[in-house]
């Protein structure tokens, strides 16, 4: 798999193997700012899109497989490796262990962060739009449909949003199906809760010592946020209650 960044942004920020045993990327616009060349709508390039492939077969002239139920696998008009399209710079994304959920946090331009939960063949909207709202029509194609995203905050909040993880650990756990995420600037870290990719409940539940560089899990199911400097900290959520957030701690 052969990927040209146009320039050293949005190059990318995940890797993983999804519950289905299919390798996901997350492919970034790689810039210039505003992505005036269009990656993110592209379907001929695998830039801006989130990918998918089968690394245990190889078709010929290719060092991995396409996946025999790949949105787009036999059109002509777009790379069969892309599993959905539309985003600016996907910053880490993970599966609920669950639910099978692709949660993706996207880096937002201007205005807005933003998370969403990606299903098979979706449009997520960049360019076009920047988190719920309208960015630039130049890439705009009629009768298109743009997914929006479950949750979006603006640059008060901070200006690089780090995805994270639905927390499965204790079952009787008030935060057990909670979304975990942060921003990497502002290390704000805030829990989610949705029903049919419909914001419910977020709140903010506490602050990182360091920015925010990812999150992590283990076997248990329990979180861990990554710090940019170096530090891996444990998020404890035995003395709190997700609907009174204020005495989370990180440790």
């Amino acid at each position: 798999m052969k990927i040209v960044s146009v320039t050293q942004d949005h190059s990318g920020g995940c890797i993983q193997f999804g519950p289905d045993g299919y390798l996901y990327l997350g492919m970034g616009d790689t810039g210039p700012q505003q992505d005036p060349q269009g990656h993110g709508q592209n379907m001929q390039t695998l830039l801006g899109k989130m990918l998918r492939v089968d690394v245990d077969h190889r078709h010929p002239g290719l060092s991995y497989a396409i996946p025999w139920d790949n949105p787009f696998r036999g059109r002509s008009d777009a790379r069969p490796e892309i599993w959905a399209l539309g985003f600016r710079e996907p910053w880490r994304f993970s599966f609920d262990p669950l639910t099978g959920d692709l949660w993706v946090g996207d880096v937002g331009q201007d205005r807005v962060e933003e998370v969403a939960i990606v299903h098979r063949g979706e449009n997520h909207g960049w360019n076009v739009y920047e988190g719920f709202e309208s960015f630039s029509n130049r890439y705009r194609k009629e009768g298109a449909s743009y997914i929006p995203p479950v949750f979006a905050y603006r640059r008060k909040y901070g200006n690089s949003i780090t995805g994270g993880y639905v927390y499965r650990g204790d079952k009787n756990s008030s935060f057990y199906g909670v979304y975990i995420c942060g921003d990497y600037t502002s290390k704000r870290i805030w829990g989610l809760k949705q029903e049919n990719r419909e914001l419910k409940v977020v709140r903010e539940i506490g602050t990182s010592p360091q920015g925010i560089a990812s999150f992590a899990t283990d076997e248990e199911g329990n979180t861990y946020v990554v710090g940019y400097e170096g530090m891996i900290y444990k998020l404890d959520f035995s003395d709190t209650k997700f609907d009174e957030p204020a005495r989370l701690s990180a440790r």
